[in-house]
């Protein structure tokens, strides 16, 4: 990995999707070899894009031939520095706890929910899936052991900060944060991605705008 150069941001970003599309195949079992104009075609990104952010990860196949699906399946994981199991956190009432696993069975995509954190009183002690809540006032007691770098936050507005906070003094560098909020202190260190929904709807409101045509 150290003889690899760092890919930029938008790249990383797509050799994701390249890591969840070949997972979903492989779980199907519906590919053994794939090529970079499938790639292309099936999540709809330019052909050359995709061998160049495959470039970054090294020589795991040759031109013309395609790709062992598994290897690259492998090599993209080991690039991007996940696990198996990739372990997060998930911060948010219980009611929003559950209704998160029905949209993101995370455990399908690779992903293994360890800790789930509310900010209401009543939801501590509640268990889910296996995992008991707790307020967020204990996220800065998380056990190390379980090597937790990312979260994903979905608590009521008024709790992103704080929560943000928290979860920066329990050494969390990677926030997926779906909750509302335009105006942020990102803890020094940690990096937020952040899907503001109620912009993306007006944007694409915008986009999607036809002027009535007058007279």
């Amino acid at each position: 990995m150290a003889d690899i150069p760092r890919a930029p941001d938008a790249s990383i970003y797509r050799l994701s999707l390249y890591h969840c599309y070949l997972g979903e195949m492989l779980r199907t079992g519906s590919v053994e070899k794939i090529t970079s104009p499938r790639l292309a075609e099936e999540l709809g990104i330019k052909e050359e894009t995709v061998r160049r952010d495959l470039s970054f990860i090294g020589g795991v196949g040759r031109p013309g031939s395609g790709y062992d699906a598994r290897v690259l399946f492998d090599a993209l994981q080991d690039y991007l520095g996940l696990k198996d199991e990739y372990p997060i956190l998930k911060v948010g009432t219980a009611q929003m706890l559950e209704a998160l696993s029905v949209v993101f069975p995370a455990h399908t995509y690779g992903v293994e929910p360890v800790a789930y954190y509310s900010e209401l009183p009543s939801d501590v002690g509640k268990v889910l899936h296996g995992i008991e809540v707790k307020h967020i006032a204990d996220i800065p007691k998380l056990d190390p052991a379980l090597e937790v770098t990312v979260a994903l936050v979905a608590c009521s507005p008024g709790f992103v900060q704080l929560t943000l906070n928290l979860l920066a003094e329990a050494g969390i560098t990677g926030v997926l944060l779906l909750t509302p909020a335009l105006k942020l202190d990102r803890p020094e260190g940690m990096t937020v991605t952040h899907v503001r929904m109620p912009c993306d709807i007006k944007s694409l409101a915008c986009r999607c705008y036809v002027p009535t045509r007058m007279g």
